[in-house]
């Protein structure tokens, strides 16, 4: 299950690089800039601003997950599994379905299009999410069709599963693109809904291995912004083992933001965090430095 194929990226790995996104993850992030990527069925998102009221959704051969309410607008009937056929019905583009069952040979199949800007560029093919590897099976067969493709592969993970989710595909992945974002594990728990230790485990795991590791810290007001939650955070990732290169650490610092305010009031859902919440002028470079200075090799918004 995908809920988007994203072609000519630039920010998700080395070089040009189209990025498969699959949908589900262990945790809920309330600050997640992809909350259609969170649940691990079809959802739709409605823009009823874009509605033109044609009534094509209300066909009942597509199932009823829209509905027309009291007042005689339209609205989704939440609870509802959507079908696929729900994609291509709104002239207006008021409706849009996340959620798409491929094989993983269907995927990488529109994958290898752009095979020529990989080249060129060194880029390839990077997982994403949601958690790739809460599709365990899917994600290592898509890995080993690409990599026998000779395709150039990167991981976009937050870890949040058992070691034995990440091990088989430390031959099959070139580049790991790991989110850290705390190490306090009873406010990640209270938070992020999800286990801690486990996730410094596999990131433990990763560095002992040799693999190329980066890690993105999303710096989220209020959560892990403080200098004590970031110190703490910047020890672990300089304490690990030393890249098997040579070079300082990679640690991305990514600002929040809150771009994704329209997908949750799309998905029926109430965004946690007030409008326009920024971090406070120079407050991102002071962490960065803080990170060099622990020997890091930190970037600003990866």
């Amino acid at each position: 299950m995908i809920f988007d194929i994203q072609r000519f990226s630039t920010h998700d790995g080395p070089g040009i690089r189209t990025v498969v996104f699959f949908k589900g993850c262990p945790l809920a992030c309330p600050w997640c800039e992809n909350p259609e990527s969170q649940a691990f069925e079809r959802e739709l998102l409605y823009k009823p601003q874009h509605c033109i009221n044609c009534a094509a959704c209300l066909d009942p051969s597509l199932g009823g997950a829209m509905r027309r309410g009291p007042e005689g607008a339209i609205a989704v009937q939440r609870g509802v599994e959507p079908l696929p056929a729900l994609a291509e019905v709104c002239p207006s583009l008021a409706l849009r379905l996340a959620g798409e069952e491929a094989s993983p040979e269907a995927i990488l199949a529109r994958v290898l299009r752009d095979r020529a800007f990989y080249e060129k560029s060194g880029g390839g093919l990077t997982f994403s999410g949601g958690e790739p590897l809460a599709q365990g099976q899917a994600l290592l067969d898509l890995a080993r069709l690409a990599k026998a493709a000779g395709l150039n592969t990167a991981m976009e993970t937050c870890l949040a599963l058992p070691r034995e989710s990440v091990s088989p595909l430390l031959d099959l992945v070139d580049h790991w693109l790991v989110d850290l974002k705390h190490t306090d594990k009873e406010t990640f728990r209270d938070v992020a809904k999800g286990d801690l230790d486990q996730i410094l485990r596999n990131i433990e795991t990763l560095a002992k291995a040799g693999v190329d590791l980066t890690l993105r810290v999303p710096v989220i007001p209020g959560f892990n912004d403080s200098e004590a939650a970031m110190g703490a955070i910047l020890s672990f990732a300089a304490a690990l083992p030393a890249p098997a290169d040579g070079r300082p650490r990679r640690l991305d610092l990514l600002p929040y933001h809150d771009l994704a305010l329209g997908k949750y009031s799309a998905l029926g859902r109430d965004y946690p965090y007030p409008p326009g919440l920024r971090l406070e002028a120079g407050r991102i470079e002071k962490l960065a430095e803080l990170g060099r200075a622990s020997g890091l090799a930190v970037t600003i918004g990866g």
